[in-house]
C-alpha cells in the first residue's frame, strides 16, 4: 500500500513512510494525543479509497493555530513510472486558484490603480457594450451576467481539455457575446469568465502577467516556494502529479492543456496552501485584501449571497467556514478556514473521482460538533423548468431546506451561493407524438461559431456540429419545442406563423445562445 505520512514538529523526519510523533509546538499533550489518533485512524480511513499503489490519489494537510500539524499523502502520482504521491507533490488546484487572482486585484485596489466600482471597459474597451455597466466588484463575485466561456466553448464542439484554449481565446470568445445571462447585479451564476478577465485586468493595471505579479506580491515574500501559474500548459514543473480520470475499467491521463488561467491553473502544494491560510489569519496580506476576500457579496435588491471575491463563506459544524473547492480536468482540490478555531485544512487529489468533500471531513474530525441535521425529501411529481433557462430542475443544485413554494405550478429555490433560481411547472410531451420533421434544418450562431445540422432520428433529433463529424448527439423531446440531450438544453423559436425560424440554446452557465435558421 502507498501512503507517505509525516506528522510535524520540532523534530524534522522526512521520506515517504517516515513519521515522526511528538509534541507539536501547539504544546498541550491532549492535542498531541488527538493528533495522534486521527493519525493512525479516522484519518486513513476517509481516505482508504486512495491509499493504494495502483491508483492516483491525494494530498493533506492540517494547521492549527499557525502551525502545520499534519501532512499525509495517499496513492500515485504518476503510474506510468510508479512515483508516488508526497506533501511536496504539486498539484493543480482548480477555482481554489479564484481567490489569488482576486488578491491580484484586491491588492492593485488597495494600492489605487483601480476601483471596485470602475466599468471594466475602461480597462478592456473591446468588451461589448450590453447597456448596463459591469464593474470590476461584478467580475470578482460573478455577479456580471456574462456567459461562461467554457459552455460555449463546448457549444462550438470544442469543450474544455479537448483542444488548448489560450487567454485570446477567452477574450474572442467573451467579444461575439451578444447578451448577458442576465443584467449585472441581478442575479449570480458562477462562471469563470470573469476571473479570466481579471487575469487580463492585472496585465493592463499593472504592466505585468498575473504570473509574474502573484509571484513578486505574494508567492515570494510568503514563502510558496512549490506555486506558480499554469501559465504555459508545456512547461515542465518539478514534482507535479499527472492528472488522471476513470474511464471503463482504468485510468487514462486526464491533464489541463490550456493556456487560459485565472479561473483555475494554480500549481501548488498543500504545504504552500496552508501559508497562504496562515497569511490571511495573521493579516500579512493587510486587512483590506483579507476582508474583502471573504466578505459577502450582495445583489441588486440587497440580498446576501455565500460568495465572497474568490472565496465562499459558510457555516459548518457551527463556526465559520471560508472555502473553495476547485476542479480542473483529472485535478481535485479544496481548501477551508475556519477563523475562530485557528484550524485549516488543504486537500489536493489527482483524480477526477476524487470527492473535494473529503476535505470538510477531514476538518470535521478537529473541528468535532455534530453534522446538520438530514433533510427530508420527497419527489416532486411533475416537470418543472428553469424559468430563465427552460432547462429541467436539477435537483443536485438546490438547498432542499430553502426552497419556497409560491404555488403548486411555481417553486422559488436557493443554491449554495444564495442564488435564487424561479421554477415553473410545464406540461410535458409525448415523444412519439411530437413532429420532428417540423424543426429538421441548418442553424446557425454569430456567437457559437459554428452551423448545426439538426435532423430526425429514432430517439429524437440528431444534433451535429458542421465542421466537426466525430460530433453527433441525441435530442430528446421534453416540452414543446424543446429538447435536451447531455445537459443542453434546445429551445426552438416560432415567428406569428407558428414556422420554426430558429432556436435558442442553453447549458448551466450560459443561457439562451441564438441560432437562426438558414433554410
Amino acid at each position: 500500500m502507498s501512503i507517505c505520512v509525516r506528522l510535524l514538529s520540532f523534530l524534522a523526519i522526512g521520506g515517504c513512510g517516515a513519521l515522526a510523533v511528538t509534541t507539536p509546538a501547539l504544546g498541550q499533550a491532549a492535542d498531541a494525543a488527538r493528533i495522534r489518533a486521527v493519525a493512525a485512524t479516522d484519518l486513513d480511513s476517509i481516505f482508504a479509497k486512495w491509499n493504494s499503489d495502483s491508483a492516483p490519489g491525494c494530498a493533506v494537510a492540517v494547521d492549527q493555530d499557525g502551525q502545520a500539524v499534519l501532512t499525509r499523502a495517499y496513492g500515485m502520482a504518476d503510474l506510468e513510472h510508479g512515483i508516488r504521491n508526497r506533501a511536496e507533490t504539486v498539484f493543480e488546484a482548480g477555482s481554489v486558484s479564484k481567490q489569488f487572482t482576486a488578491a491580484a486585484v484586491l491588492a492593485l485596489v488597495d494600492a489605487g490603480k483601480l476601483t471596485l466600482d470602475t466599468d471594466v471597459r475602461t480597462i478592456l474597451p473591446e468588451l461589448p457594450d450590453y447597456g448596463h455597466v459591469i464593474t470590476v466588484d461584478r467580475l470578482l463575485n460573478h455577479t456580471s451576467g456574462l456567459r461562461d466561456w467554457g459552455g460555449i466553448a463546448g457549444l462550438a464542439g470544442w469543450p474544455r481539455t479537448t483542444r488548448v484554449h489560450t487567454q485570446n481565446d477567452v477574450l474572442a470568445i467573451v467579444v461575439k457575446q451578444k447578451a448577458l445571462n442576465f443584467e449585472p447585479g441581478a442575479e449570480s451564476s458562477y462562471t469563470n469568465t470573469g476571473y479570466n478577465l481579471l487575469t487580463e485586468i492585472v496585465r493592463r493595471v499593472s504592466g505585468k502577467s498575473l504570473a509574474q505579479f502573484s509571484h513578486e506580491t505574494f508567492f515570494a515574500p510568503l514563502g510558496m516556494t512549490h506555486t506558480r501559474w499554469r501559465d504555459e500548459y508545456r512547461r515542465i514543473v518539478p514534482g507535479r502529479a499527472q492528472a488522471y480520470e476513470w474511464q471503463g475499467d482504468r485510468y487514462q491521463q486526464e491533464m489541463p492543456f490550456e493556456d487560459a488561467y485565472g479561473n483555475g491553473g494554480l500549481l501548488t502544494t498543500v504545504g504552500d496552501l496552508l501559508i497562504w491560510n496562515r497569511a490571511l489569519d495573521s493579516g500579512k496580506l493587510g486587512g483590506f485584501v483579507t476582508t474583502k476576500l471573504s466578505e459577502r457579496s450582495t445583489l441588486r435588491d440587497g440580498r446576501k449571497l455565500t460568495y465572497g471575491r474568490g472565496l465562499f463563506n459558510y457555516t459548518f459544524r457551527g463556526t465559520e467556514e471560508i472555502a473553495h473547492a476547485g476542479s480542473t480536468a483529472g485535478y481535485r482540490a479544496w481548501l477551508g478556514r475556519y477563523p475562530a478555531r485557528r484550524l485549516s485544512v488543504a486537500l489536493l487529489c489527482n483524480a477526477a473521482n476524487a470527492d473535494t468533500g473529503m476535505g470538510r471531513k477531514v476538518a470535521a474530525l478537529f473541528l468535532g460538533g455534530s453534522a446538520a441535521a438530514a433533510v427530508s425529501a420527497k419527489p416532486l411529481d411533475g416537470l418543472f423548468v428553469d424559468q430563465a433557462s427552460g432547462m429541467p430542475l436539477d435537483d443536485a443544485r438546490y438547498l432542499a431546506n430553502a426552497s419556497k413554494f409560491v404555488s403548486k405550478d411555481r417553486i422559488e429555490l436557493t443554491g449554495r451561493d444564495g442564488n435564487i433560481a424561479i421554477f415553473v411547472r410545464t406540461a410535458p410531451v409525448v415523444a412519439a407524438a411530437v413532429k420532428l420533421d417540423t424543426y429538421v434544418g441548418h442553424y446557425a450562431s454569430e456567437e457559437v461559431g459554428a452551423t448545426y445540422d439538426i435532423s430526425a432520428g429514432p430517439d429524437g433529433l440528431v444534433w451535429r456540429i458542421r465542421d466537426r463529424p466525430d460530433f453527433t448527439r441525441t435530442l430528446e423531446p421534453i416540452y414543446r419545442d424543446a429538447f435536451q440531450g447531455e445537459g443542453v438544453t434546445f429551445r426552438f423559436v416560432r415567428d406569428a406563423d407558428g414556422r420554426v425560424t430558429g432556436l435558442t440554446v442553453s447549458v448551466e452557465r450560459a443561457r439562451n445562445v441564438r441560432f437562426a435558421r438558414l433554410d
